[in-house]
């Protein structure tokens, strides 16, 4: 009857140290991009018109996974948690490189001439950039602050959100930049409105 009781523990204790080990693996392993545009939308919620509260960019540093339940998997990259499609992502123990990456990427930059008036951009677009990045800058001889509003692979997806900004708040107001690589700005965790990020330099 010893006998069997000490073959029965000795089996459990190989099975919960194999789950042990299984588990570590596991934790060692971090959710990596692998769009072809150069970066994934981090969401606020499991759906794609969710608020976008981070970027998660392919050929850069991975994202702790959190749940990979469904198409959808809450991940944590810095101090974001949020949601990405498994679609355009792979779990990996090491770092996944993609080629054939854009060269050029477009983004959209808005230019605001006081701290009120970036509040108020953030209130009328609160359910889609209330967390963007703001850099201080100097424009002309004053100061302004600027906002990367989105990154886009193509020039007609940048357009497209710079006219739709622009339609909101006025001619002029948002403009497309062209950075080689990802622009800097998408590899920052979204900072919430007023805190400043640092210096808008495109690559």
């Amino acid at each position: 009857m010893k006998s069997k009781v000490f073959i029965l523990t000795f089996l459990m204790s190989i099975l919960c140290l194999n789950g042990w080990g299984m588990e570590q693996q596991l934790g060692k392993k971090l959710v990596y991009s692998i769009s072809t545009d150069g970066f994934v939308n981090v969401r606020k919620s499991p759906n794609i018109s969710s608020k976008i509260v981070g970027v998660l960019a392919t050929n850069r540093k991975g994202a702790v996974l959190m749940s990979s339940k469904g198409t959808w998997w809450k991940v944590r990259i810095d101090n974001v948690v949020g949601y990405v499609n498994s679609k355009y992502v792979k779990l990996s123990s090491t770092p996944v490189k993609i080629s054939g990456l854009p060269t050029v990427y477009y983004v959209v930059v808005s230019t605001c001439n006081s701290m009120s008036e970036v509040k108020n951009f953030f209130y009328n677009c609160s359910d889609l950039l209330d967390g963007s990045p703001v850099y201080k800058d100097t424009e002309g001889g004053k100061e302004v602050y600027k906002i990367c509003t989105s990154c886009h692979a193509t020039l007609s997806g940048a357009k497209e959100a710079c006219n739709f900004t622009n339609k909101l708040f006025g001619d002029g107001f948002a403009k497309i930049w062209s950075t080689q690589g990802l622009a800097e700005c998408a590899y920052l965790p979204m900072t919430p409105a007023g805190e400043m990020a640092i210096p808008l330099t495109p690559q």
